[in-house]
């Protein structure tokens, strides 16, 4: 009797721990979005309880402030709300992942939330006002029409009913907006993202949302610093999506795909027309991966457009290794794989 290929059996046993544990996070995601409501309760308790310690001549002068609480307390229900619809509809996410299948969406208790990243959940309902909601137009004009109207530019010569045609990749994809814009030009668009938090909300709005301006969220009501008004920025309001996702333009091919970026198309090389990153090259531990699948990916002649700036993710974590260039160092590297740089514009945030 032969005996099994060690490496086979090796390889089994890390695919099934590699999935527990895929599972294992993909549900702490979970409660995270379901634990809302109590993280945004303990968090204006925290400031309930430091106005009941005011003396009280100072509780008088402040005496708006149990109002306002009160206020934070429906504006938490309403985000607690959207984010419980987003998790209603995880299980086609869940069904299309080879990961994922025995993920759950229901835990009977949630524990303290002591191990829940609740910054992401807050995080995303920020993102969500971006990327769609009407408020967030003037944020996408700076961050993503200039990709869109470069993409638009390079490919003037090329016929609109053809576009489709062309494939553009967008890793760091988010909620998937840019993506979707991209689409609605009418080239091929895949967007990449590695985020459970961005993936089930992407695949929410986009396929599931009812109908424009239906869904109803607070994105600042926990944000407390640097508030310049309370009813028009703390407690806003705002409705998404500020367009219903659909109507693409015939044969453009539109999807959303989970994983790691540098994973995901290993071995596809000049497959793409087109890479576009926004706010995207900074999350590499390794810029230098991040440049040379770029180019890997791209077509003859084909482009990749940038926009975003140098935030080094991991410049905090002692424990992961992070190469951070300045531009001037960056744009070397780039040259050195051969990218001809065609336009660069410095853009600020002020």
């Amino acid at each position: 009797m032969e005996e099994a290929p060690k490496t086979d059996a090796a390889s089994a046993l890390i695919t099934a721990e590699a999935k527990a544990a895929e599972v294992e996070h993909f549900e702490q995601v979970i409660k995270a979005f379901q634990f809302y409501q109590e993280h945004g309760l303990q968090v204006v308790r925290k400031g309930e309880l430091s106005y009941s310690r005011l003396p009280l001549g100072h509780q008088q002068i402040l005496q708006h402030l149990p109002g306002k609480a009160d206020a934070q307390k429906r504006a938490i229900e309403v985000n607690q709300n959207f984010l419980a619809t987003i998790v209603g509809h995880a299980k086609s996410f869940i069904c299309t992942s080879q990961l994922l299948h025995d993920a759950r969406t229901h835990f009977d208790v949630l524990g303290s939330g002591e191990t829940l990243d609740m910054d992401k959940i807050r995080c995303t309902l920020r993102q969500f006002m971006r990327d769609w909601s009407e408020e967030g137009a003037n944020e996408r004009s700076q961050c993503y029409q200039p990709i869109t109207d470069a993409l638009e530019a390079y490919y003037s010569h090329y016929p609109k009913e053809e576009r489709y045609r062309l494939k553009v990749l967008l890793p760091g994809a988010g909620l998937g907006r840019l993506a979707y814009n991209v689409a609605k030009l009418g080239f091929s668009a895949q967007g990449c993202e590695f985020s459970y938090q961005m993936l089930i909300s992407s695949n929410y709005i986009l396929n599931y949302a009812p109908g424009p301006k239906t869904l109803a969220l607070h994105p600042w009501v926990l944000s407390s610093s640097n508030v310049w008004d309370t009813e028009g920025h703390q407690l806003q309001r705002v409705l998404v999506p500020d367009e219903l996702p659909g109507g693409l333009p015939p044969s453009v091919d539109f999807s959303m795909v989970a994983g790691d970026f540098l994973e995901v198309y290993r071995g596809q090389h000049g497959e793409w027309d087109c890479v576009a990153t926004s706010f995207f090259i900074d999350t590499a531990s390794n810029i230098v991966d991040y440049v040379e699948h770029i180019h890997s990916l791209l077509s003859d002649g084909g482009i990749w457009i940038n926009l975003g700036p140098l935030l080094y993710h991991y410049t905090d974590s002692p424990d992961v290794d992070s190469i951070e260039l300045s531009y001037s160092e960056l744009r070397m590297l780039i040259l050195h794989y051969g990218f001809e740089i065609q336009q660069e514009v410095e853009r600020t945030c002020y």
